[in-house]
Order: structure tokens, then C-alpha cells, then sequence
């Protein structure tokens, strides 16, 4: 009897502790840090379809690079870094055609180029690369960052003009308009002045 109490509550004893470590968080837990944030990024990202061509064409940039449909070389870093700094492959050179990459939006092509022109060979491809630390994998992450970042870039449209904006361009217009007309007035008369004085001698 007395053993199978022991048994019990040892039972017990471990089920408490296992329930207090899967709820106990620490303060540097990301949960606390970050509570507003998503631990898991792709808790929530579903990727059912991989043909983006369709979505590209009507809709706007999500953010999502597919890896396979770029060219990506690894070279030897330059400048500072130590000794071996031109001896091993860390810097990343990515590219891709811009206009078959059917995963950007097609209204977003256009200003991508115009942004990124110096950036873009006579083969139409954009190229980016990256020697920012000695890792070659975070390297290659910060081409990716860069290539997201000057889609978003390019695919943010002007603000319309508000009417209180109109207005006052409007206003200022008109403005420049009648000071124009005060100008040509007074350059008018004060012609008529000088031939009126030189008429009168």
C-alpha cells in the first residue's frame, strides 16, 4: 500500500514538473521580449500554389523570393577581414532576369528598372551581391533583404492628391499667374516711360 502510494505521487510529482516546464517562460523567453510578435514566421504562411505568374500579374509583391528562379555565384571577398578574407568564397553575387520573373508584379517591372537601372546588366538581369560579414549563408540572406527591399520600394504608389491639395495648388497657381501679369505691366510701362523721355528731348 505504502509502495503504491510512493508510485503515485512520484506519478504526480513528474506530471507537475513536466506541466511547469512546458508553462513556465523565461524573462528572455522571445514572448516576453517580443509579445506582439509571431514566434514562428510561417505559422501562417501557406504556400499551396507555387505558380505565382497569375497572382504577380494582378496583384502586389508578398514578399516571397523563390530561391530557385535565381542565379546565385559565390566569390572571394575583398578589402578588410583578416587573413583569410580573399582566400575563402563568402561574398554572394545574386541575379535574375527582371522581366521573366513571374513572381513580381507586372505593373512593379517598369519602376523596378527605372530605381534600379545602374544595377541591371545589358541581359536585362539584376544584380546584387553581398560581402557584409564573413558568412557566406548571411550573405546570401542580406541579398535577399536587399532584392525585397527594392520591389517594395518600387511598388510604392503616389499618394493621391487630396482636395485640400488641389486647392492650394490651384491657389498657387493663380498666384504665379497674376504676379507674372504685374511683371509684364511694369516692364510694359516703364518702357512707355523711357520713350516718353526720350520723345520729350
Amino acid at each position: 500500500m505504502i509502495s503504491r502510494s510512493c508510485c503515485i505521487l512520484k506519478s504526480v510529482k513528474n506530471n507537475s514538473v513536466t506541466l511547469l516546464r512546458q508553462t513556465y517562460k523565461s524573462d528572455c523567453a522571445l514572448e516576453k521580449i517580443y509579445p506582439n510578435s509571431n514566434p514562428d514566421p510561417l505559422q501562417h504562411v501557406e504556400f499551396k500554389d507555387t505558380k505565382f505568374s497569375k497572382k504577380a500579374i494582378e496583384g502586389s509583391f508578398s514578399g516571397y523570393v523563390p530561391i530557385d528562379q535565381l542565379e546565385i555565384k559565390y566569390l572571394k571577398s575583398s578589402g578588410a577581414g583578416g587573413q583569410h578574407v580573399n582566400k575563402v568564397n563568402t561574398k554572394v553575387e545574386v541575379r535574375f532576369n527582371v522581366d521573366r520573373a513571374d513572381w513580381i508584379p507586372e505593373w512593379i517591372k517598369p519602376k523596378l528598372k527605372e530605381n534600379e537601372h545602374g544595377k541591371i546588366n545589358k541581359e536585362g538581369e539584376l544584380i546584387i551581391t553581398s560581402d557584409k560579414t564573413r558568412k557566406q549563408l548571411l550573405n546570401q540572406a542580406d541579398c535577399m533583404d536587399k532584392i525585397r527591399t527594392i520591389i517594395f520600394k518600387a511598388s510604392i504608389k503616389p499618394k493621391e492628391p487630396t482636395q485640400e491639395t488641389l486647392e492650394s495648388m490651384k491657389e498657387r497657381l493663380e498666384k504665379a499667374r497674376r504676379e507674372a501679369l504685374r511683371q509684364k505691366r511694369d516692364h510694359s510701362i516703364r518702357k512707355q516711360l523711357r520713350q516718353t523721355s526720350l520723345n520729350d528731348f
